[in-house]
């Protein structure tokens, strides 16, 4: 391996763990306001997207749900362990993994369009309920509907504002990598 390609591959590596060090750090910022707590996670995840390649922004989310699974306390409302990731709100962080290529993707084929970072977000935001919501439901045993009513029709606003807040940061990030 030349020395240029030994560089560019550590930096890789840094960016992606400084990435999942940032997840690390926002998704324990939790606000309980129901059954779902709001927190900062999907900001991170959303950022991370948008920010880095597919496979890195894929890796630091790996890595970012590997630590929790190993009981760190990275989750939402400082929690970690595989509990959390089986338990009624696990969807919404598993959901992680398929919401990152799905935005990057989509960010990389409208790339000519102004909208593409915005409507990636909501389109990863809707994997994030989908998961989220059918992994909910089906733990407690909730309907559908009522699980909808409980888990995404209160957190659309704040997780509009995350979307919008994730496009202004990238935006200022991403030519510093």
């Amino acid at each position: 391996m030349s020395r240029a390609t030994h560089s560019s591959a550590l930096r890789k590596l840094t960016v992606t763990a400084l990435f999942s060090a940032v997840l690390c750090v926002l998704s324990p910022i939790a606000v309980p306001i129901g059954a779902i707590p709001v927190s900062l996670g999907l900001l991170g995840v959303l950022i991370t997207a948008l920010s880095l390649p597919i496979r890195q922004s894929l890796s630091a989310v790996a890595v970012f749900l590997a630590l929790g699974l190993c009981g760190l306390p990275v989750f939402g409302g400082v929690n970690g362990g595989a509990s959390v990731l089986i338990g009624p709100t696990g969807g919404y962080l598993w959901s992680y993994l398929l919401a990152v290529p799905l935005i990057g993707g989509l960010c990389k084929l409208l790339r000519k369009s102004s909208f593409s970072s915005p409507l990636a977000c909501l389109c990863g935001i809707l994997i994030c309920y989908a998961c989220g919501t059918l992994q909910y439901s089906l733990v407690t045993h909730t309907p559908p509907l009522p699980a909808f009513f409980a888990c995404v029709l209160p957190f659309i606003p704040f997780d509009i504002l995350k979307a919008v807040l994730a496009v202004y940061l990238s935006r200022r990030i991403k030519p510093l990598l």
